[in-house]
């Protein structure tokens, strides 16, 4: 009986570093990206090509719980049209299935990019890929919820702010991305000075739900990260669906379409679980400025219960979420689906945030907005 306890024991014990070990490979596994991808014939190019721009690639280790022993890096760029000090800081914060390409698309970029956007108005920009996402590290994907990311969020402002002098930050996201920001900001209010929402709102569209049950593969499994992403807890989008989902056809280039196909980009499993986190009430606390820009066909978030063709509709029914301190603004756009930074309409859309931007957290060089929210 004692010699059965014994094997049994040391079963049990291999058993365990066996598991371990395979834990701490797929915590710490790659899924780095290929160069970007272009159709034939299309020529790419990014910010950092920009006369007078200064990009300057950044790796910043961040741990996924307070005190935690695991560091991952997070990896983007900060770009400056000259010296960053003294500029707005924008943070750039993409939506699941999108790395940092979203705001700095490389086909035609002076119509899609944002990035190139904002510095030629001047602002610092912070184009990162999440953790789970292009260069940055993947951890266990069940792990990497909304909450989560917030928190590496904060670290990474955090370090910015250590190294640069900034008179204001503004968080800028898409999709998950304004999830996240909503969670970062009532999480580190002290942090952030305003709030960019795009691809958002307080619903779901059933349709979408749906969409989705069909609509992935793991990613590990299928597609273009097989080999390279051993984690089963990836998800990405199956070829050539992206186009019905993310755009209003009527309003998109289809070489656009076809170059995000291109470079599409996975998505962890806790950001799904955990991505209607923030869809209720919670945005009532928030106590800085908000801009919500939303496509009137945004296939994610209208629908179902929310009808956002009736834009007067739709802005009342998202006004109700937010406080007087937040003052509020919403501008819903014709003819546009979920991916508002690539219709064909791009460049209006960038103007409406940077505008705001300007009136409500300040010009680029931080003289302080000049429609200060006075609720």
């Amino acid at each position: 009986m004692a010699r059965r306890s014994w094997w049994g024991r040391l079963w049990r014990g291999l058993l365990l570093l066996v598991l371990a070990v395979l834990v701490i490979g797929v915590l710490t596994t790659g899924g780095k990206p290929s160069p970007l991808q272009a159709p034939p014939g299309v020529e790419l190019a990014q910010a950092d090509a920009l006369p007078g721009v200064q990009c300057t690639e950044l790796t910043i280790p961040v741990t996924l719980v307070e005190d935690g022993f695991l560091e991952f890096d997070v990896v983007g760029d900060l770009c400056a049209p000259g010296e960053v000090d003294g500029r707005v800081l924008q943070v750039l914060v993409s939506g699941s299935g999108y790395g940092s390409v979203y705001w700095d698309f490389p086909y035609e970029p002076d119509t899609y990019s944002y990035v190139r956007a904002a510095l030629r108005a001047g602002y610092a920009v912070f184009n990162f890929d999440r953790l789970g996402y292009g260069r940055s590290d993947h951890p266990f994907g069940l792990l990497l919820n909304v909450d989560r990311h917030a928190d590496a969020l904060a670290q990474v402002i955090t370090s910015l702010q250590s190294g640069h002098d900034f008179p204001a930050v503004v968080n800028v996201g898409h999709s998950f991305g304004s999830v996240t920001s909503i969670s970062h900001a009532l999480r580190y209010p002290e942090q952030v000075d305003g709030i960019v929402l795009t691809g958002f709102a307080h619903n779901t569209n059933p349709e979408f739900v749906n969409a989705m049950r069909t609509g992935v593969d793991v990613a590990a499994f299928k597609g273009p990260f097989v080999g390279r992403l051993v984690d089963p807890t990836y998800l990405i989008s199956k070829a050539d669906t992206r186009g019905d989902t993310f755009y209003n056809l009527d309003n998109a280039d289809p070489l656009v379409v076809a170059t995000d196909e291109l470079n599409r980009q996975t998505s962890a499993v806790g950001e799904a679980i955990s991505s209607s986190k923030y869809f209720g009430p919670q945005s009532r606390e928030l106590t800085q400025p908000v801009l919500m820009l939303l496509g009137e066909n945004d296939f994610v978030v209208c629908g179902g219960e929310l009808d956002c063709t009736d834009h007067a509709a739709a802005i009342a029914h998202e006004a109700e979420y937010f406080p007087p301190e937040a003052c509020f603004e919403m501008v819903v756009r014709d003819n546009t689906d979920h991916n508002a930074n690539l219709h064909r309409d791009a460049p209006e859309n960038f103007a409406t945030i940077l505008d705001w931007i300007k009136r409500r957290v300040g010009p680029a060089e931080g003289s302080g907005p000049t429609e200060p929210c006075a609720p």
